[in-house]
């Protein structure tokens, strides 16, 4: 009977080692709910954000060269990744402050509905319809101006340039 006992007790804790191992734990749940709700794009060593970010630096040191700039740009863009979506990053506290309330089970439960292959399809279709934030938010400030110069003309007032 003590050898059934101590059978069954080991079986008890390779079984609970074995559940703990594949659940994941709470920071690895946020962690896969950050990327299924989507974090910040990650910024490239081409981007814009780069240039403008290393503009001042490049013209402070004119003597340096193309490739020390290139491994600049490189450690600026994960930088500037990290600034918006890495560990302690705004993304990523608001999204741990949300969950802070959360059991483990309902992680687990979100981190399942959000992974759900009929959202995934939704999101993988509407990452490739083209991107027309840019283009909407250029037209809503003309309109915006063109608005605002109208309120300065009604009132007999300078109209002004957005530019």
């Amino acid at each position: 009977m003590s050898a059934m006992k101590s059978t069954v007790m080991v079986l008890m804790i390779f079984l609970f080692a074995t559940a703990q191992a594949q659940t994941p734990n709470r920071n690895d749940l946020v962690n896969q709910i950050e990327e299924a709700i989507g974090k910040p794009t990650p910024v490239t060593e081409k981007s814009p954000l780069v240039t403008t970010t290393l503009t001042a630096a490049k013209n402070a040191n004119p003597e340096v060269d193309s490739r020390t700039w290139d491994e600049v740009r490189a450690d600026t863009a994960v930088a500037l990744t990290k600034m918006s979506s890495g560990p302690g990053s705004p993304f990523d506290n608001r999204i741990r402050g949300a969950l802070e309330s959360f059991t483990d089970a309902e992680l687990q439960s979100l981190n399942s509905k959000l992974n759900d292959p009929m959202l995934l399809k939704f999101r993988d279709a509407l990452q490739r319809q083209p991107n027309e934030y840019k283009t909407h938010a250029m037209s809503n400030a003309l309109q915006m101006a063109a608005e605002i110069n109208g309120i300065l003309a009604k009132h007999n007032l300078k109209q002004i340039s957005f530019q």
